[in-house]
């Protein structure tokens, strides 16, 4: 174990902790970060730490940026940025670390009982005018609840299926140990809401928005003013026919919170399904700034960013997200539409097979945005045998109609590309995007698709 200002490390699990709570980095982030702790002081060579995270080889030196640039951001947040750049040379570490914990001075101790002392007053003197009584649903958690609600609250960000699990299993456990605090069952919908929304857990989509509804009502009765009720009732009412309802969720939540990073991220994702990318680029950023390692916050960010035309910062949200959870499928593909729009093919076809490397039931999406990938390109020939691949594949592995579309585009096959829209139009015209991206620009001025797309304001 190693500690540092205010974290600790541990080198044997790679997780990285700010007092208590563990923070959701990635375990190349953290054994970048253990590469330094482990040799403070000194000049560090991008070789040396190459070999040293990724002993395994096969890795661009990009990846290595990647990480410094996470790792500062983490350590501006909670401490000071200590990675400081050798030019030509590396970097160095230059934080104090130790074996063992810090031991208080006894100034911090005496000034910690005093301010101990006067929260006790502030305390007693609510309580004589009824504050804290008249809403005790506002008092903190227990420490074994805080403990549980850290841990829920860790795996609940890595929004893998195992880790939302995980999540569900700690929220259910804070809701025990603190029936009446309000955090616990706003922090289980929004469990019980990500799974309905990726498909994972054992309950069908319905089911699991279902719960959701009913926890978030449950912490809104406790407490009618907590943002983070209000940011779950809007993440479980976030479907279909209550979209309108989210959005006000959301905004309460932001009134009561504006630091809310949940709500702030949910309602730029809702700002972007509603075609209003300039907004939503906004709100997801400032998603980014209040919680930076979030990799549900970076995959929607370079989402908006890459249909705001911010190419460049498309590519580099979808590495952050990829360096905190490389199974992200949606950043995989942020990415390489991103790398499409700056010119960069290769780099795009690399991203597509990542995504369909991660994304066990999705053989023909990757093969149509890998069609379009290759005719922009001008590799035809590649082109036709993916979008062959795309159109035969059905069930789960079926290709997204507008993808096909674009690829049928891109080939010049405009006839075919307006036969397979025709066809997704009459059965979900909702699913058109409000604001078309890059790949369509070629079509925009073709009548016969005014019907489908409206051009960017």
């Amino acid at each position: 174990m190693l500690y540092f200002g205010p974290f600790r490390l541990d080198s044997e699990r790679l997780l990285l902790s700010v007092g208590k709570r563990p923070l959701p980095l990635g375990p190349k982030v953290v054994r970048t970060l253990l590469a330094f702790a482990q040799r403070p002081g000194e000049v560090l060579t991008k070789r040396d730490l190459l070999d040293s995270v990724w002993p395994e080889g096969f890795v661009e030196e990009g990846n290595l940026a990647q990480n410094v640039y996470v790792l500062r951001k983490v350590l501006r947040q909670h401490w000071t940025d200590c990675i400081q750049t050798v030019p030509r040379r590396g970097y160095r570490f230059s934080g104090a670390v130790s074996a063992s914990p810090p031991r208080q001075p006894r100034a911090a101790r005496w000034y910690y009982a005093a301010a101990a002392a006067a929260f006790a007053v502030t305390l007693s003197l609510g309580l004589v005018h009824g504050t804290a009584r008249s809403r005790p649903e506002l008092a903190g958690l227990s420490p074994n609840g805080q403990r549980l609600f850290a841990m829920g609250t860790y795996y609940w960000k890595q929004r893998t299926q195992a880790a939302l699990q995980k999540s569900v299993r700690y929220f259910r456990s804070v809701v025990k140990t603190d029936p009446k605090n309000a955090r616990g069952y706003a922090a289980l919908a929004e469990a019980y809401a990500i799974e309905g929304n990726y498909r994972f857990g054992p309950l069908r989509p319905s089911q699991s928005y279902a719960l959701a509804r009913s926890l978030a009502r449950q912490a809104l009765s406790l407490a009618p003013n907590l943002a983070e009720a209000h940011a779950a009732m809007g993440i479980a009412e976030d479907v279909k026919g209550t979209l309108t309802a989210a959005r006000a969720q959301y905004r309460q939540a932001l009134v009561l919170d504006p630091a809310n990073a949940s709500a702030r991220q949910w309602y730029g994702a809702s700002l972007l399904e509603q075609g209003r990318d300039r907004e939503a680029f906004s709100e997801l950023t400032k998603a980014a700034q209040l919680d930076p390692v979030s990799v549900a916050t970076l995959a929607w960010l370079s989402n908006a960013a890459y249909l705001s035309r911010h190419y460049p910062e498309a590519v580099t949200y979808a590495r952050e997200a990829l360096d905190l959870s490389p199974q992200r499928p949606d950043a995989y593909i942020a990415m390489g539409l991103g790398d499409e729009a700056l010119g960069n093919y290769p780099a795009a076809e690399n991203a597509y097979r990542g995504f369909a490397a991660h994304c066990g039931r999705c053989k023909g999406e990757a093969a149509a945005l890998l069609a379009h990938a290759y005719a922009a390109s001008s590799d035809v020939r590649n082109a036709r045998l993916e979008l062959a691949v795309a159109k035969h594949e059905r069930g789960m592995g079926k290709a997204d109609a507008m993808d096909l579309a674009v690829a049928f585009i891109a080939l010049g096959q405009r006839v075919e590309a307006l036969a397979m829209l025709g066809r997704a139009w009459r059965q979900m015209p909702s699913a058109f995007p409000l604001v078309p991206d890059s790949r369509l620009d070629a079509i925009l001025g073709d009548r016969r698709f005014r019907k489908y797309f409206k051009t960017p304001a």
